[in-house]
């Protein structure tokens, strides 16, 4: 069943790769600061780098069409840079524009790296669709070499709380479980737990909520869709006339003065060998 789960994400996130970058302004918002966290570690990592006299490598999990990824390699500029991404629309898109970094299809679960490859990794809204986040924790945790660092972010539990609360509302016969998504989506007591797990340290976790505007619910539901995001109506069957019902309330509930928004709650993670 898991596995079946995984091969819709993935076919969902390859059918959306065309036209991913036009789409996922929130997604580069986010990459853009956990860019700039990591300047914390720049300096830590060259340092090391010219006493040692080694190549610094960096890993990208979940790099999509590779827009994060260029820009790694643009500052990482004396780095061995590779991008991943289990989608194989992601991947050719990613490959016929960038030649700057190297290019992978696999699983976050199953990396084909060698053990202790990587001074640093990094992912950006990858882990959410993640079912095994401990099993995914463990394969970084290996191909990190000994004091390297793992950066990342993922939605958590709370994203689109309104858009499961107009459904639930609206519900005829208690046909709608909310576990169908929300499941995917870790709390933040989950991923620290997972990490530890996995042996890493120095573990920090942040996180804050992001209201996104969206002119109504379909809108929303339609942006999850067309940027391979949404797979809950493959899980059960969402009619019209509840769609509609639950249009109704999220407009009339989750409206401020600037429109009717969507919560994003966005965990930053970082942690060290």
């Amino acid at each position: 069943m898991l596995n079946f789960i995984d091969k819709k994400i993935r076919q969902a996130f390859s059918d959306a790769a065309l036209h991913y970058d036009v789409l996922a302004s929130l997604q580069k918002e986010i990459g853009r600061d956990l860019l700039a966290r990591l300047r914390s570690v720049e300096n830590q990592l060259f340092i090391d780098e010219k006493i040692g006299q080694r190549e610094i490598a960096i890993l990208d999990i979940g790099m999509g069409t590779g827009w994060l990824t260029k820009r790694l390699a643009d500052f990482f500029v004396d780095a061995k840079v590779y991008g991943l991404d289990f989608a194989s629309g992601m991947v050719e898109i990613a490959k016929g524009k960038y030649d700057e970094f190297h290019i992978i299809q696999a699983n976050a679960c199953a990396l084909p790296f060698k053990e202790k490859s990587f001074d640093l990794i990094i992912s950006n809204l990858t882990y959410q669709w993640i079912m095994d986040l401990p099993k995914a924790f463990d394969q970084a945790y290996h191909q990190l070499k000994p004091e390297g660092h793992f950066y990342f972010t993922l939605f958590g539990g709370e994203t689109c709380q309104e858009l499961f609360v107009s459904l639930e509302k609206t519900a005829k016969d208690n046909v709608f479980d909310q576990q169908l998504f929300m499941k995917r989506l870790g709390r933040r007591d989950q991923v620290r737990k997972a990490l530890e797990g996995s042996g890493f340290k120095d573990i920090k976790i942040d996180y804050e909520r992001i209201k996104t505007r969206f002119p109504d619910m379909l809108s929303l539901v339609k942006w999850l869709k067309d940027i391979g995001a949404n797979t809950l109506d493959r899980d059960f069957f969402v009619g019209k006339d509840w769609l509609n019902r639950a249009n109704d309330h999220y407009n009339q509930t989750f409206r401020d003065h600037l429109g009717v928004f969507a919560t994003f709650e966005v965990i930053w993670v970082k942690a060290s060998k």
